[in-house]
């Protein structure tokens, strides 16, 4: 078997114990398995709209490895060391400069599943090249779509440019990863208008995609890729 149970990408979860927060565990278990399904319904409706069957991607999130985040942004400001004129660490949000906490990137995997705690801070960004607002609501999730998906489609479907400007408290986020299986095969689909693209193993690209950044880059020798690379 290729994928030995030592691989990285299939990590145990860490859990706090039951005596210390009591239902936490089946609290979470159960939004996770509420997130799946969303992910799974959103994914059918993905299908539609490029022409393919609905179930054409099942398989391959079956024992997927999807990630759920707590996420808090402490309360941020202005900090003399940072030199607020770059961009990447600033902008001008309704005649206020906001720090830039959350730097602009899409999301690696096939969708995210985004539930906010009313306090804004998450921007897109459009077609256009422009930054808009993408403000909480009760009951809803935003949604991104992920470089996975992106790729996938051929380009037909572009993943979500987003960022996070500091808001004037603090602010919580759950993001939910919907992710295949490690050893999914992601390969061309028959999309109107896709490019081509050499096929190619989910763990290998998040592994890649993952130490990509700069706190990731001292482990990435930790995982070899399960497929070589095309001569």
């Amino acid at each position: 078997d290729r994928f030995a149970a030592d691989d990285p990408l299939l990590e145990r979860t860490p859990l706090p114990a039951e005596s210390d927060v009591p239902g936490w565990k089946a609290a979470a278990a159960h939004y996770y398995r509420s997130m799946e399904k969303v992910g799974a319904a959103l994914m059918a409706s993905i299908a539609r709209s490029l022409g393919l069957e609905d179930d054409i991607f099942d398989g391959h999130f079956q024992g997927g490895i999807s990630t759920l985040r707590l996420i808090r942004y402490p309360l941020r400001t202005e900090d003399g060391a940072v030199d607020l004129s770059k961009p990447e660490f600033s902008v001008m949000h309704k005649g206020e400069r906001r720090l830039v906490i959350g730097r602009e990137h899409a999301d690696s995997g096939f969708v995210t599943l985004l539930a906010q705690d009313g306090v804004e801070g998450l921007q897109a960004k459009n077609h256009a090249g422009e930054w808009i607002d993408v403000p909480p609501a009760d009951g809803t999730l935003a949604v991104n779509f992920g470089q996975l998906l992106e790729r996938w489609t051929g380009g037909v479907v572009q993943a979500t440019r987003h960022r996070v400007i500091a808001p004037k408290t603090a602010r919580y986020s759950i993001p939910f990863f919907y992710e295949p299986r490690v050893d999914a095969e992601i390969a061309p689909l028959p999309i109107k208008g896709a490019s081509d693209f050499a096929p190619f193993l989910y763990g290998d690209y998040l592994w890649e995609s993952a130490t990509n950044f700069v706190e990731m880059a001292g482990v990435k020798t930790l995982r070899k890729p399960r497929r070589p690379a095309a001569a």
